[in-house]
């Protein structure tokens, strides 16, 4: 669960994009566009589409490309992840934004010692705050159980699927700084390594429990993977990945941001990467939530020390 900031950013809807039209990119599907591959923690954007990656240890990387794919690889490293996908300017409720789905299809290679892991989408919202997770996948040999949460509101069908619905209440890291929020997590009981996610139906779900939603500030999809001992290795690749807004299973009506904003968005990029350069020796900034978690025995003490000089 690493945090970032984003400054708030407005997006347009490209209502002409259909990359895969007529195409089923659970069968033949491959990355295009232009591509940036990054080795070390960074923030970025190609393609109007956001990125990150971020690890603290180990050798790692990831290329993302400008059709919204990636691929992840990492090697020894205690937790890893990367993501993409869609900023927002936490202005408004889902429902103001318009219905929201995730395709994606991702490949397992040489995956080793993951003990947690998360696949699927990933966010924020403002007002009130909600770190939140959508997990149809996981690179871990089990099944992500009920040490995610200190309340388990029960299995519900989901957009065709039965997921195990969390809500949990911490204090820690998040894109305000320190301070308390809710988590709400949907975990899939099957994985599955392609297909629609029904981010919207999630989130109507969720307010059906009284688990209420705020100001959007991201949705993205996140591969993640962490280990308890001497570090994961592995290759998480996703030749299709794409959040938008509009008709599922056909990436059409794929949002993406106006050029206007790329200028102020790579300004903030470029001071997070020069502030993250003076930063790369500190294992900090992501671990304070390891005191609700089982694998909290690994850095605990070092993250939380300097993460908000990052900002």
């Amino acid at each position: 669960m690493k945090f970032q900031q984003i400054i708030p950013l407005t997006i347009s809807l490209a209502t002409s994009v259909s990359l895969v039209a007529g195409q089923n990119f659970c069968s033949n599907v491959y990355h295009s566009g232009q591509s940036v591959t990054e080795y070390y923690n960074k923030v970025g954007s190609i393609g109007g589409i956001n990125y990150e990656l971020w690890a603290d240890s180990g050798s790692n990387s990831a290329t993302f490309y400008s059709d919204g794919s990636f691929t992840c690889s990492f090697r020894n490293a205690k937790d890893y992840l990367c993501r993409t996908g869609l900023s927002f300017d936490s202005t408004k409720k889902h429902n103001q934004i318009g219905h929201m789905y995730a395709d994606f299809k991702i490949i397992k290679k040489n995956i080793s010692n993951v003990d947690y892991s998360f696949v699927g989408v990933y966010g924020w919202t403002r007002n009130p705050l909600i770190e939140y997770y959508i997990v149809d996948n996981w690179l871990s040999p089990y099944r992500p159980g009920d040490w995610v949460g200190n309340k388990k509101r029960g299995d519900f069908v989901i957009d065709g699927a039965v997921y195990t619905v969390y809500e949990n209440s911490r204090y820690g890291p998040s894109i305000d700084g320190d301070t308390q929020f809710k988590q709400y997590f949907s975990i899939r009981q099957t994985p599955r390594d392609c297909g629609t996610i029904d981010i919207t139906a999630h989130f109507q779900q969720w307010e059906k429990l009284g688990m209420m939603m705020g100001n959007l500030h991201e949705a993205k999809i996140l591969g993640e993977a962490g280990s308890n001992g001497y570090g994961t290795s592995g290759t998480a690749d996703f030749p299709y990945a794409k959040v938008y807004i509009g008709s599922g299973n056909n990436g059409a009506n794929y949002a993406a941001y106006s050029n206007n904003n790329n200028n102020n968005y790579n300004n903030y990029n470029n001071n997070y990467n020069n502030n993250n350069n003076n930063n790369n020796n500190n294992n900090n900034g992501w671990n304070s939530w390891n005191n609700w978690n089982p694998w909290n025995n690994w850095n605990n003490n070092n993250y939380n020390n300097n993460w908000h000089n990052w900002w």
